[in-house]
């Protein structure tokens, strides 16, 4: 069974998950360039869909395989896709309103659908999700996980808030992921 999927991989570049024993990381992604009853050779893919090098890896390491899941579909959509996530699309109009405090900008998100935050607080702690409202004290966020899910909302105090980012590359994948799992519904 685990050899039938390690040839279809290879036969077909499906993607499939790999879990190892004692990993701190304990997941992998790509497909099978081959592989024998010992060990396997796998063209390892990073969470942005990119070509991350060649793993070789013994069989007798792997504590399960997942396949067809939807982490490794939107890693497959990246691949496929990878302007979408390489590319920023957020670009800083030319007038200084933002320069008039250091929430300024982040609060033009308010409502904002189309661009993730990601910020971090003061505890080191880093949230992404949208901005759903803010008032002088405290800020509320529809937050988003790894698989683009949502996560539930969170108010935080604006004191707390550290920094912040708008449209990096972690930002982009997840609001993709978001999109994708809501045109589902």
């Amino acid at each position: 069974m685990i050899f039938d999927l390690l040839q279809k991989s290879k036969e077909t570049k499906n993607l499939i998950g790999f879990n190892f024993y004692g990993s701190e990381n304990g997941f992998y992604c790509g497909y099978i360039l081959d592989y024998n009853e010992t060990f396997v050779i796998i063209q390892h893919y990073s969470k942005f869909g990119v070509n991350d090098g060649i793993l070789v890896h013994k069989i007798s390491d792997i504590q399960y395989f997942e396949k067809e899941t939807g982490y490794l579909k939107g890693i497959q959509y990246f691949i496929n896709n990878q302007n979408e996530i390489n590319s920023q699309t957020f670009l800083m109009n030319k007038n200084s309103e933002h320069l008039e405090s250091f929430s300024n900008l982040f609060e033009s998100f308010i409502g904002n659908k189309d661009y993730l935050i990601k910020f971090e607080l003061t505890s080191d702690e880093i949230y992404f999700g949208f901005i759903e409202w803010c008032d002088e004290d405290n800020f509320s966020v529809i937050t988003i996980d790894v698989e683009g899910l949502i996560d539930g909302k969170a108010i935080f105090k604006l004191e707390d808030l550290k920094l912040y980012w708008i449209d990096d590359q972690e930002c982009r994948k997840r609001k993709i992921l978001h999109t994708i799992n809501n045109s589902k519904n």
